[in-house]
């Protein structure tokens, strides 16, 4: 294979394996990176255009796509050891770390992240996360307004609502609802938390997400009932709800989609069945 038949293979299950990863096919689209960096370990060259950190990049982004960090972080994590300069791995694995729950090794690695380049908007809002989790909302919200200075198309500065009136939202979204439905919630608690608890957070396996909207926590009403669990409950977090909200109507319309979203699970749905309610 010439080196200008190299570089068009490249580009071709570059953009291939983009295309399968937004379509869903996260195995499709991982045998393509698979292929093409046993072409460039075949051929020991990179082409001009994707290198060999380029595709694990890729794979790293297509298991993110898929929801799946922990495969992400690897990935990034592969490629910023192998390319200690490279800033966009050493930005995706500070990320991913985020999202596994390891905060301290998150925040080290944006901190450092944002001397080496202080005009990446995505280090900025993700340490603004890292501030809101430690409960200085002052200092997150100055690196929300940074990150939104820097790419205002893609992060926004939360509207500022306080606590309890989200909580007053909450209540009248309650009432609400039709009686019919209304009716079998009464035994069951809405509670309001700002963000998953660590003790939440590191429950299962793999780790729940630190930006998780909500959670119904129980047995469905469709399924028998077991007296020897926990109690049925509904959990909405606040802050991560709040954190999506760049202006009232839009704070109100997650708030409300984030509580029918869970109600819909007590009832038996299921997340397609969400999906297709457009509460996904």
């Amino acid at each position: 294979m010439t080196p200008d038949e190299l570089e068009k293979t490249l580009e071709r299950l570059y953009n291939s394996a983009q295309s399968a990863s937004s379509e869903g096919l996260t195995d499709e689209a991982v045998r393509r990176c698979e292929e093409a960096l046993e072409l460039i370990e075949t051929y020991g060259e990179d082409g001009e255009r994707h290198s060999y950190g380029d595709f694990i990049m890729l794979t790293g982004d297509v298991h993110w796509g898929a929801g799946d960090y922990e495969q992400a972080y690897r990935a990034y994590h592969k490629v910023m050891t192998n390319e200690p300069d490279r800033q966009d791995a050493r930005v995706a694995v500070g990320v991913a770390l985020y999202h596994l729950g390891r905060f301290g090794a998150s925040q080290n690695l944006l901190e450092m992240a944002s001397l080496d380049d202080p005009e990446d908007a995505e280090t900025w809002y993700y340490l603004g996360l890292l501030a809101l989790r430690r409960g200085q909302r002052d200092l997150a919200m100055i690196h929300f307004e940074s990150a939104h200075e820097l790419e205002n198309n893609r992060f926004y500065v939360p509207v500022e609502i306080p606590p309890e009136e989200i909580v007053a939202l909450v209540e009248a979204m309650v009432e609400e609802i039709p009686e019919p439905l209304r009716q079998p919630l009464q035994n069951v608690p809405i509670i309001v938390e700002d963000h998953p608890s660590e003790a939440m957070l590191y429950g299962g396996d793999p780790p729940m997400d630190p930006l998780l909207l909500g959670i119904f926590d129980g047995i469905p009403l469709t399924e028998p009932q077991d007296l020897v669990t926990s109690p049925t409950r509904i959990v909405l977090y606040l802050e991560n709800i709040w954190l999506l909200g760049y202006s009232r109507e839009v704070l109100e319309e997650e708030l409300w989609v984030t509580l029918k979203h869970e109600i819909g699970h007590y009832f038996g749905l299921n997340e397609d069945e969400l999906a297709e309610r457009g509460l996904d």
